[in-house]
């Protein structure tokens, strides 16, 4: 293994005292991924040993109060793909991969809508149908262990963790969203362009190219693993200036990614917005969606199926494909280029939408719900009779200042757009009412946050 001789620039991650050693030493990182396979694996099996939310607390707590907001939310919206780092379906599967028979990946599973429309399927859309039922131990545990099943075996059968960059329904989220963070993992060019080892590469069980990811402002699939900063020293984490990525052209896989920002846009945060956060205020009846809800409900009654959700889901859903494709379409027409490559680039700018505005959630049920939950999983596990109660409310004032994340996610999308409207070489009056036109979606977003506001909560 190569160890270039080198000082460290002080933005390099791998450089610092603690969490340098996180991301650099070998049995540091094997020791979180040993935890977070035995937190899903115990949280698994007692899911289905106790299916139901009044005996077990622990599997919800592992899988919704934790893996979710903070594994996954917080670490894309900071560092990166770090989830994919300590993930136990990768930790286990790139022993599997090495042990296995190496197939090429069929050309009909190269396809990331696979992943993301089992998501989608398979969680968001049966989230709001059956509200009352994913969420339940028994039906969690169920879900991640095939899932888990899947995974390990594609691992096993075909080569270059195919798995992780094609099939994974969180794959292609992180991968997305990662570019909103402000850290990247790049290599010290200097040593790169007299290196003929090629250690990084050797070392990645990817098959990526970590020398490339500076060139193309891409970091592929890369999942942090970390295991070619182990192999030489010319690896580098560095602090970058936030949603760097998303400022400047891009040879990833940018029209999958600003799909994967509508649909999510669409599917999380407006439906939130329409079936949680209205839905909760003192105008719920006069909502088109609450009244068209409790209308089917009155001609279709089916036990457990909420049709308010489900048309909140489908009000968001029309609301947003017609709001972004209104808007791109327009600026297209404008500015006389075609839509889709406008789409494609200027489509970039809604990541921080669905992933910093989720921040004004995590923060206040952190203190409503996720800190009780997870020590109430503790207390379970340890067979303690003491109970956790809620670290605050929603009477609580000050839980609500979590909320200005929403409007932090307003002005990074509108930065977003303006920077990368710089990348078509637009300027003067029609850089502005192109940059108007386009944020159709924003302003849509952000009328949803301040008429919330302004409306009392219900009873």
């Amino acid at each position: 293994m190569k160890q270039v001789e080198r000082t460290r620039n002080k933005l390099d991650i791998l450089g610092w005292p603690v969490i340098g050693l996180f991301f650099s030493n070998t049995k540091v990182m094997t020791t979180v991924r040993l935890i977070a396979l035995a937190m899903m694996v115990s949280a698994i099996y007692f899911g289905l040993v106790y299916p139901t939310e009044d005996i077990n607390p622990y599997t919800g707590a592992i899988f919704w109060s934790l893996f979710w907001p903070f594994f996954l939310i917080l670490t894309m919206a900071t560092l990166g793909t770090v989830f994919c780092g300590i993930c136990p379906h990768s930790f286990v599967g790139k022993h599997l991969n090495r042990i296995g028979p190496q197939k090429p990946l069929p050309a009909w599973l190269k396809n990331r809508w696979i992943g993301f429309g089992l998501l989608l399927v398979a969680y968001w859309v049966p989230l709001y149908i059956f509200p009352d039922v994913l969420k339940t131990p028994w039906v969690s545990a169920l879900f991640f262990l095939v899932l888990t099943l899947v995974a390990w075996v594609m691992f096993y059968l075909y080569r270059n963790m195919a798995y992780c960059s094609s099939v994974c329904p969180i794959g292609s989220v992180t991968s997305a969203f990662s570019k909103v963070g402000f850290a990247k993992l790049t290599t010290d060019q200097d040593h790169c362009d007299s290196c003929r080892s090629f250690d990084c590469t050797k070392a990645c069980e990817w098959n990526l190219r970590p020398y490339f990811f500076e060139k193309k402002n891409s970091m592929g699939d890369c999942t942090l693993c970390m295991d070619c900063s182990q192999a030489c020293n010319a690896v580098e984490f560095k602090l970058t200036k936030p949603s760097e990525p998303l400022w400047k052209a891009s040879s990833a896989k940018e029209p999958m990614n600003v799909w994967i920002y509508v649909w999510l846009l669409a599917v999380i945060s407006i439906t939130m917005r329409f079936h949680h956060s209205l839905g909760h205020s003192s105008i719920k009846e006069q909502l088109p969606w609450v009244q068209a809800g409790n209308w089917m409900e009155s001609i279709i009654s089916i036990p457990l199926l909420d049709w308010v959700g489900i048309m909140a889901l489908s009000m968001a859903l029309i609301s947003t494909f017609a709001i972004v494709w209104g808007s791109f379409t327009l600026s297209a027409k404008i500015l006389n280029v075609p839509t889709k490559e406008y789409f494609q680039s200027i489509g970039q700018m809604m990541a921080p939408l669905m992933l910093i505005g989720a921040f004004s959630h995590i923060g206040s049920f952190f203190f409503i719900h996720y800190a009780s939950d997870l020590m109430n999983a503790w207390y379970w596990l340890i067979g303690s009779a003491v109970t956790a109660s809620p670290l605050a409310s929603f009477r609580d004032g000050w839980v609500h200042l979590f909320g200005l994340f929403n409007y932090l996610a307003v002005i990074w999308a509108l930065v977003i757009l303006h920077k990368r409207l710089g990348l078509m070489e637009i300027s003067g009056f029609k850089r502005i009412s192109i940059w108007f036109i386009s944020a159709g979606i924003v302003w849509f977003y952000l009328f949803l946050v301040v008429f919330r506001a302004m409306i009392p909560h219900g009873h």
